[in-house]
């Protein structure tokens, strides 16, 4: 699994060296030891703050945990892959939404479907808690 909810767009994807952050998330993605007690929790709000910084809303088990995340160093110093180059674009960045997934519609349409990105919410996570600031941590 590389990314998780675009991978089936590209197959070949999941066979690409990553080198860095996505490399990390790589390793960590693959280790099924990860996720057999891990507690799902999703996105609920995303607010775009300027440049490719956003500040995400994440479910907690008594509350709500926000953080800021730069995503220049993961989308414009880093190669993302194909799936997500198309959010180099300020434009179409800022777009983006929270809906259990970190989710950036069609740009034509406005809707999730095969044009949308998205992110699943647990490689989310993983930027947010190594390399985002925590905002406010009610959990």
């Amino acid at each position: 699994m590389f990314y998780p909810d675009v991978a089936h767009q590209y197959p070949r994807e999941q066979n690409r060296l990553k080198t860095g952050k996505w490399a990390e998330w790589q390793a960590t993605a693959k280790d099924e030891t990860n996720w057999q007690s891990a507690e799902e929790l999703g996105l609920i709000k995303a607010e775009h703050q300027g440049g490719y910084l956003l500040r995400l809303w994440f479910e907690a088990p008594l509350g709500v945990k926000i953080y800021d995340l730069d995503f220049a160093p993961l989308l414009v110093e880093e190669d993302p892959g194909p799936a997500l180059l198309p959010l180099r674009d300020p434009a179409r960045f800022q777009t983006v939404n929270a809906n259990y997934a970190l989710i950036w519609p069609n740009p034509q349409t406005g809707s999730y479907d095969s044009s949308a990105i998205d992110l699943a919410p647990e490689c989310v996570s993983f930027f947010c808690e190594r390399y985002g600031t925590v905002v406010n941590a009610e959990a």
